[in-house]
């Protein structure tokens, strides 16, 4: 894991401590949203690189799932990724 990724996955952390007092349905909501905002996050940050027709990369991806591993690990709730954005 990159020092990128635990920053990622420290700021999941810390945003899911956020939702412990809030519904299971209500926290799995904000964790989807999370993992939505997170790849969009990462997508606009490719598109703004040097080569902005490439595909997001490994690390790319493994950054944008970051925040929601975090999330999900202070939270206890563990929806599935949403397909898509996320590859299979």
């Amino acid at each position: 894991m990159t020092t990128d990724e635990r920053l990622h996955w420290l700021a999941g952390y810390a945003l899911g401590l956020t939702l412990l007092f809030v519904s299971s349905s209500r926290a799995k909501a904000a964790i989807q949203s999370l993992d939505l905002w997170a790849w969009e996050r990462e997508w606009e940050q490719n598109l703004a690189g040097e080569n902005p027709n490439d595909p997001m990369s490994a690390r790319q991806v493994a950054e944008a799932r970051a925040w929601g591993f975090g999330v999900r690990a202070s939270r206890g709730v563990n929806p599935p990724f949403p397909v898509p954005p996320y590859p299979a």
